[in-house]
């Protein structure tokens, strides 16, 4: 007896062919071919795993040729994964079907726009000349056609002006008002954008002391991190009212970038840390040879000074994470005295000497210490890098401020890390005739932890410890 024959099921193909990446709004193009054409063959898109005859397509056409390409209106199609089938006869069954395609959300559209919506400048003398740019505050994101910002004045105080290209300019009264002068600016960019921009420039009096704000920031790899860095850390220096900015993990750059944009001064080195500062910075040090840290002297108005390094220790064999493992404070105190990290602090208060002897110019560190303080774990563990700090005449700005470790522990490692012990790595410390008026501990935001720190607008693994200063 011969074999029974089966008919063959009918030969087709369904294939995506434009776009590849398919995004949110785009309509998508496809080919057909089939061995069974009939003019009711229809193609229809299911969203995830959803089959034909399960609910309604999202969107079909009939396709009555034997082969041929259509492109579809799937501009409605949200975020998700879908697939195309090819049908047959107005009904359900199966010819043919994509692979399992994903349309992607597709970016929101950033207009052309200012860092800030409204920051405070720097202090002014009675009489001295306000010059304040806002055009390098003017954000362009990526993708946008290039323009041209013009500016105008909207409102404010008399005696301040505002330019076309966005040049904030007047003569500081020679008495000072209650409140800071005040303009507001709208910002027009011939690419589409439109923003406005309030500025307050505080008028000080002839007799107050000069005072000054100091914060250490790890940039986390030059802000690689996080998107946008660049923008968020102009936002950060003008929103919190930062006078000068001690950098590490500045990719040798940072702060001049920053700089340039903010109308300030900078000293980068390629030892990876920086200085970002509201004043002129004179006399500054190259990079100490065993340690990576810097020094420059701060110009403050009324021919004041004030002497301010920037370092970062070793991070290796972090001592928490001995303490967390078992090891007794002994052990992990008697490690800490061999580490590099504690060569480093004797190398750079060797450095620091000199500054530290002087009596009249105050002095200010501002680091990233990969060390907890002796002020905050008490006599568990006396940590050797604080201790020696100490030891040379060095104040813990933050512990001067808030003595009591329990009510403000002010953990700078990590912000991003819940699952790292949670500890002051970061640190303002000072000498001479400075006096704290408050130090807090910056950490904008709730920023998600690692790895989904792309959306977050603080840009470091680290918080940031802010002091303020007045000077005696």
């Amino acid at each position: 007896m011969s074999p029974l024959r089966t008919a063959a099921a009918p030969a087709a193909t369904l294939t995506l062919t434009a776009p590849t990446s398919p995004r949110e709004g785009d309509r998508l193009a496809f080919h057909w071919a089939t061995d069974a054409p009939d003019p009711k063959n229809w193609i229809g898109i299911y969203d995830g795993d959803r089959r034909p005859g399960t609910g309604s397509s999202l969107v079909w056409s009939y396709v009555p040729a034997a082969s041929g390409d259509i492109t579809l209106d799937t501009s409605g199609l949200g975020e998700g994964v879908y697939t195309a089938y090819l049908l047959a006869k107005d009904g359900y069954g199966v010819l043919a079907r994509t692979a399992p395609f994903t349309v992607a959300a597709r970016p929101p559209v950033v207009r052309p726009h200012s860092v800030t919506d409204a920051f405070t400048t720097g202090a002014y003398g009675p009489g001295e000349r306000v010059s304040v740019a806002l055009a390098p505050l003017w954000i362009r994101p990526a993708g946008n056609p290039s323009g041209t910002p013009s500016f105008r004045r909207l409102s404010g105080d008399a005696w301040l002006n505002v330019a076309a290209d966005g040049t904030v300019t007047g003569t500081a009264p020679a008495r000072p008002g209650a409140h800071p002068g005040r303009i507001t600016v709208a910002v027009r960019d011939s690419a589409g954008g439109s923003d406005t921009v309030t500025v307050q420039v505080p008028v000080r009096r002839a007799w107050a002391r000069p005072s000054l704000t100091v914060a250490s920031l790890n940039l986390w790899d030059a802000g690689a991190h996080t998107a946008d860095p660049h923008e968020k850390l102009l936002r950060l220096v003008l929103g919190q009212r930062l006078d000068v900015v001690a950098l590490q993990e500045s990719a040798a750059s940072s702060a001049g970038t920053l700089a340039r944009a903010l109308g300030w001064h900078a000293y980068d080195t390629a030892a990876g840390v920086g200085l970002l500062s509201r004043f002129p910075l004179d006399d500054a040090s190259a990079p100490v040879a065993d340690v990576p840290a810097i020094a420059a002297t701060l110009r403050l108005p009324g021919d004041r000074t004030v002497r301010v390094w920037a370092a970062q220790l070793d991070e290796a064999g972090y001592g928490p994470y001995a303490l967390r493992d078992g090891r007794s404070p002994a052990e992990v105190e008697a490690a800490e005295l061999k580490s590099t990290r504690h060569r480093q602090t004797t190398a750079l208060l060797a450095a620091m000497k000199k500054d530290l002897a002087s009596r009249r110019t105050p002095v200010v560190l501002a680091a990233g210490l990969a060390s907890p303080s002796h002020l905050d774990r008490g006599a568990r563990l006396r940590w050797p890098v604080t201790v020696a700090l100490a030891a040379a005449g060095l104040r813990d700005a933050h512990r001067e401020a808030h003595p009591r470790p329990a009510r403000a522990p002010a953990a700078t490692w990590s912000p991003v890390r819940p699952d790292e012990p949670q500890d002051r790595v970061d640190q303002v410390q000072y000498a001479g005739p400075l006096q704290v008026e408050a130090a807090h501990t910056l950490c904008t935001g709730w920023p998600r932890p690692v790895p989904d720190t792309a959306a977050n607008g603080w840009p470091s693994d680290h918080a940031a410890p802010a002091v303020t200063f007045t000077l005696h």
